[in-house]
């Protein structure tokens, strides 16, 4: 995930890192369901974490974890594309000055997300993804999307009808076809996992309202929900225009 604005130093405050790393767990359970690895989740990984953890606490666990995601997906599950934070280089998943949760809290998340059932499918990973940040979603129809479709998506309802009619395509290219205007972290996240969730792993693209020049193409079509935020929808409304 790319942005065309300039990146932030500000860092988000605790409740949203919160948020974060919920969507982003809960998203994972999803990936380690599809595709069992037993490095993530189970007593095999716990039993693993057990021997190598030292004096590391359920906080380092977290970030060691979406670490590892976020190289496998890249930009999926790392926080410094959801937070638009600076970092030294352009694979890393957090960002200069990252501050990971506080251990006790840390471990009551994960022991909240790991006493959920797993989503079963990409639809239910981004409903659970959205209700992290309390976002309640209304997709949008989209109708028919061909793989020589070029879409801009904006609005978290709008990637969550995306994303999932992708994963119900054929010889579709999440990559390749899509755009996403995100702004506000929460959408931004949402438009991070698409990825992730049909299994791509070639980076995406996803963009803030730039507050200069734009360079994507006219002409994409555009899929728009009534919950993106406004500057998102207008600028993205004059991207698209012919």
């Amino acid at each position: 995930m790319s942005s065309l604005t300039q990146a932030t130093t500000t860092q988000p405050d605790v409740p949203d890192r919160a948020r974060y790393y919920t969507a982003a767990l809960r998203a994972l359970r999803f990936v380690e369901r599809r595709a069992p690895t037993t490095r993530r989740f189970g007593s095999e990984a716990d039993a693993r974490w057990g021997a190598f953890r030292g004096s590391l606490t359920t906080a380092d666990r977290l970030d060691l974890l979406l670490r590892d995601a976020d190289a496998h997906w890249p930009a999926a599950f790392g926080a410094r594309n959801v937070f638009a934070l600076r970092a030294a280089a352009e694979d890393e998943a957090f960002g200069a000055g990252w501050s990971p949760l506080d251990p006790l809290d840390a471990e009551e998340l994960w022991r909240k997300v790991l006493a959920e059932a797993p989503p079963e499918g990409v639809r239910e990973t981004l409903l659970a993804a959205a209700s992290s940040w309390d976002l309640h979603l209304d997709p949008p129809e989209v109708g028919t999307i061909a793989p020589t479709d070029k879409l801009l998506v904006v609005g978290p309802s709008a990637v969550a009808a995306v994303v999932t009619a992708f994963a119900a395509g054929k010889d579709l290219d999440w990559a390749d076809q899509v755009v996403c205007v995100a702004t506000p972290p929460a959408h931004r996240q949402l438009a991070a996992l698409g990825a992730a969730l049909l299994n791509e792993t070639k980076k995406p693209t996803a963009l803030a309202s730039p507050a200069g020049k734009t360079t994507i193409s006219a002409g994409r079509r555009l899929v728009l929900s009534s919950d993106a935020a406004p500057g998102d929808a207008t600028w993205a409304r004059a991207a698209a225009a012919p």
